[in-house]
């Protein structure tokens, strides 16, 4: 499956719960917190079950930071790692 999709999944679940995100600020928010989770799970040897859900969730952040800004996510990466191969 593709990042695109990932995130249509997921709009369409928090467009149900009437959760949409308001603005790119209070993601960002979320996003630093997840962050802080991450290092937590490492930082206490929490396992690999703790620290995937941590990813998932900075994840889950991005992708609806994307669709504030109208991102399209797997194409601006493509587009990083072609950028990065000729440096």
């Amino acid at each position: 499956m593709d990042l695109g999709k990932l995130k249509d999944m997921q709009i369409e679940q928090m467009s149900r719960k009437k959760c949409l995100p308001k603005s790119g600020i209070e993601v960002i928010l979320h996003m630093v917190e997840e962050i802080g989770e991450v290092c937590e799970a490492i930082r206490e040897e929490k396992g690999k079950e703790a620290f995937e859900e941590e990813v998932a969730d900075i994840l889950w952040q991005l992708n609806k930071l994307c669709w504030i800004y109208n991102i399209d996510l797997e194409k601006v990466f493509l587009k990083k790692l072609e950028k990065n191969a000729k440096r």
